[in-house]
């Protein structure tokens, strides 16, 4: 099973330089089986791969009903949507397809 470090906090995970970093929103992976963020964790999961785990977003998805900013997601990012993999290499992959797609190559 992956290893993973959380942080209540965007930009508080210490990101090893080896893994890559999933930034998420506070549904984590225990909402819907279907929501972004849980599948995506689940499909690192599955494949072994580790990676370090920053929860990025409190509240609704709305913008005007969120709780806080998501200017440290844009800055670690430069997007504010979730679920967004950051690679050690600095290269950022934004929505859960492209992650699920970068997962299958991996393998």
């Amino acid at each position: 099973m992956a290893e993973m470090s959380s942080s209540e906090a965007p930009g508080t995970a210490t990101p090893t330089t080896s893994k890559p970093t999933l930034y998420v929103c506070q549904g984590d992976d225990r909402g819907a089986p279907m929501h972004p963020c849980g599948r995506v964790q689940k499909a690192l999961r599955d494949a072994g791969i580790e990676y370090d785990k920053v929860i990025a977003a409190h509240g609704s998805p709305i913008p005007f009903l969120r709780k806080g900013s998501r200017e440290d997601l844009r800055a670690a990012t430069g997007d504010t949507k979730l679920p967004a993999l950051k690679l050690p290499d600095g290269t950022v992959l934004k929505h859960s397809r492209a992650i699920l797609s970068w997962v299958k190559d991996q393998k």
